[in-house]
């Protein structure tokens, strides 16, 4: 994993616009920061590993979620939200959402 790397799990974020029970993207950003390169010599970790105790296995309970991390591009989803908001708008100019205007009669 790299610094400042973003990712995504669909279907976890926050609900959607009108319709509560959709939810878009979660995004996470990765903030990793690294020893220098020079930080511990190999001979001193195989030292450190006899020194210390041995590592824990990680177990995972059978009622924890999985999930995909996929790729995120911060630019592309800003351009697929403007091709979004153009196609709403040039519906708009075909009478899609607003549809016929009705004046109304005076007494």
């Amino acid at each position: 994993m790299k610094h400042n790397v973003m990712k995504c799990i669909l279907s976890e974020g926050m609900p959607t616009h009108k319709n509560p029970f959709e939810k878009g993207k979660l995004i996470i950003t990765f903030q990793v920061q690294f020893p220098p390169d020079k930080w511990l010599p190999a001979a001193k970790i195989s030292q450190l590993e006899k020194l210390l105790p041995a590592r824990q296995e990680v177990i995972v309970p059978d009622d924890a979620d999985n999930h995909v991390l996929e790729q995120f591009d911060p630019e592309a989803e800003r351009e697929r939200a403007r091709q979004q908001r153009r196609e709403v708008y040039d519906s708009d100019d075909e009478g899609g959402i607003h549809g016929q205007r009705v004046q109304c009669a005076s007494h």
